[in-house]
């Protein structure tokens, strides 16, 4: 009877939980509340099927890092770079004052290429929606598809946080459309944006997980974004604590980000910018304001350290 349940258990894993949980970090417990299995003879079935998948066999499906478990991925994609062209980048347009037409200077040194992950990390209401809006309604212009998820602002936050931008930007097509999309969505931003958007600019308002013990998971999240874009561009909200350089998640973060940049009351700091020209913008720093109802970035100044 219990080879007979192992076996079952082995198959439905194997059929419906191995091929949706790859580049992710995932626990028996997850592996039984996703199937509802509280039967002990079927979660200790569970327990067999990874311990065999690790530890038994001469090639392990399985790595083991505590209590969860990764499934080994040794496919190789070789990147084919002697034709490609040092020119196919992004010159992605960063926020900026309307007022006085100054932005921030690193937004010249950056060069953002198809597919990128950008990484805005910051403190609660230090102007992460702020950030991604600015970026949003400053780049609409420059891809067929611009896309905004939310999980927090409603239509009545969307129009109120959009409106002061009517003075200095034109949100909608000739034929009265808004020249972006807004979802309501909170998980699985990666089966949304793969394939429609793939080639589009694509905001995520913000990425988390339900609590601390989850936090392993915010990098495959991370890493499954990156992966469903093409030629677009993806930039993603990340909450941190204040004062800190580091998303929830730790440090590891950083690896898939293209641009990282860390936000707090009033200051923001370049944490990685992997492909620039001419001047280096790692850890530059630059302070603002925050005026027009939450929608504007005003007093625009880098910070030099003595």
């Amino acid at each position: 009877m219990a080879d007979e349940i192992y076996s079952k258990v082995s198959s439905k894993l194997e059929a419906e939980w191995y091929p949706y949980h790859e580049n992710e970090w995932f626990t028996h417990t997850d592996i039984c509340g996703h199937f509802q299995w509280f039967d002990p003879k079927i979660r200790s079935a569970v327990s067999r099927k990874l311990y065999h998948d690790y530890k038994e066999i001469s090639e392990p499906k399985l790595e083991k890092n505590n209590k969860a478990y990764r499934i080994v991925d040794k496919t190789l994609d070789e990147i084919e770079w002697e034709n490609a062209d040092i020119d196919d980048v992004y010159k992605l347009k960063m926020p900026y004052d309307p007022t006085t037409n100054v932005g921030f200077p690193f937004e010249s040194l950056i060069c953002i290429p198809p597919g990128a992950l950008i990484i805005i990390a910051g403190a609660s209401n230090a102007g992460k929606t702020t950030w991604l809006l600015n970026m949003l309604v400053r780049n609409m212009d420059d891809f067929e598809d611009v896309v905004y998820f939310t999980s927090e602002l409603s239509a009545v936050n969307l129009k109120r946080r959009l409106n002061p931008f009517e003075e200095w930007y034109e949100l909608r097509n000739g034929d009265g459309k808004p020249k972006f999309k807004v979802f309501d969505r909170e998980s699985n931003y990666h089966d949304a944006i793969y394939p429609k958007y793939s080639n589009g600019l694509v905001f995520i308002d913000y990425l988390d997980v339900n609590n601390e013990a989850e936090y392993f998971k915010m990098k495959p999240y991370l890493k499954r974004i990156k992966r469903s874009m093409r030629r677009g561009v993806a930039v993603v909200a990340l909450q941190k604590n204040p004062g800190v350089d580091d998303a929830f998640g730790g440090k590891n973060l950083r690896s898939d980000a293209d641009l990282y940049i860390a936000m707090d009351f009033g200051q923001i700091k370049i944490i990685k910018a992997k492909d620039w020209h001419t001047e280096n913008p790692n850890l530059k720093k630059y302070k603002f304001d925050i005026e027009f109802n939450g929608s504007t970035f005003t007093n625009i100044q880098g910070i030099y350290e003595e």
